[in-house]
């Protein structure tokens, strides 16, 4: 019963994030604000990590790669989530929008379909805010060399204890 829990807590959170993307990492004092054309172009998601670390499957072992505890899933339910999360490129237009292809094992037809049509996003120092619809999010952005992270807080039950508790995501995509 709690692994079914844990299957349909971890979904909501993939679903609830996927349109946008975006997770969360901490700042540093002494980061540098990017520039719009360090944003701009093809990107992929290589990492996607939750702080602090949560216990998962309810076996003790508390973890904070979100990628792993999918793939770790009874029956590998999650492999197919990871592999469509992993091959989806999303892109930042010049223009502002937000376009992309999904990946391998994406479902196009329903809420797994990664890419927000109409999606646009405007960067602001080192805030970049992505409007999709009615939902404004606004996430901190580090660019380091082929790797863009993006950072929010959210408050959700993850651990399935039935409080909610803030969670900083982190979402760390690479260049395409």
């Amino acid at each position: 019963m709690k692994r079914s829990y844990f299957s349909r807590s971890l979904a909501w959170v993939f679903i609830a994030v996927m349109p946008f993307w975006f997770g969360s990492c901490s700042k540093k004092d002494d980061a540098v604000a990017p520039s719009t054309s360090a944003i701009e172009g093809n990107w992929r998601i290589s990492g996607y990590k939750v702080d602090p670390a949560i216990d998962f499957l309810g076996n003790g072992q508390k973890s904070n790669d979100l990628l792993a505890a999918l793939k770790s899933l009874p029956g590998g339910l999650g492999n197919d989530a990871v592999e469509c999360l992993t091959t989806t490129v999303v892109t930042f237009n010049s223009n502002g929008k937000i376009t992309g292809k999904a990946g391998n094992k994406c479902d196009t037809s329903d809420d797994m379909n990664p890419i927000e049509e109409n999606s646009s996003w405007r960067l602001d120092g080192n805030k970049l805010t992505i409007t999709s619809g009615s939902d404004v999010t606004t996430y901190d952005v580090v660019v380091s060399g082929n790797t863009l992270k993006l950072s929010a807080k959210e408050t959700d039950d993850l651990d399935g204890d039935g409080k909610d508790e803030t969670y900083t995501m982190t979402l760390e995509m690479t260049k395409a």
